[in-house]
């Protein structure tokens, strides 16, 4: 496919995945953890500049968050906007919880490696989404069954 069409089609998955894209409002309905990483996974559909991202994260920004972002228009950079939307919107309680599921999440017997290792993953980027590879084994290994340990 020529460069200008494969250009078009991505264009128009990424247009696609943007207006599909649930604005974000501040509530526990939609986290700001999986907010945040859908806006860097469709901006990297197009290899999008940190001024695409945070234009795409402002532009699907609602109620309280709307609101919050109206009064910190000062956040102008990409990774500045990520951060202190992380720290705003981050629940205290959701954090806590989420490293008490890691901390007890458990590989079940029934339960195959790849169902254990998705659900470990999830819940480490829940966490952190900049967790290291390093620590995110270190978790994988903590709950696997014994039997599968080397």
């Amino acid at each position: 496919m020529p460069n200008n069409m494969h250009d078009s089609a991505m264009m128009i998955c990424y247009r696609e995945c943007l207006s599909n894209l649930s604005k974000f409002n501040g509530g526990e309905e939609y986290k700001i953890f999986q907010f945040i990483s859908n806006i860097e996974r469709i901006g990297k559909m197009i290899d999008a500049s940190e001024n695409i991202l945070h234009c795409m994260c402002t532009a699907k920004l609602d109620g309280e968050a709307r609101r919050w972002y109206d009064d910190n228009m000062s956040l102008t950079q990409w990774e500045q906007l990520k951060f202190a939307l992380l720290e705003r919107f981050t629940r205290c309680d959701s954090s806590s919880k989420l490293f008490e599921q890691l901390k007890e999440r458990k590989q079940k017997t029934d339960e195959t490696i790849t169902s254990y290792y998705d659900a470990i993953i999830k819940l480490c980027h829940e966490y952190d989404p900049s967790m290291s590879q390093k620590m995110i084994i270190s978790w994988l290994e903590n709950g696997i069954k014994d039997s599968l340990k080397i």
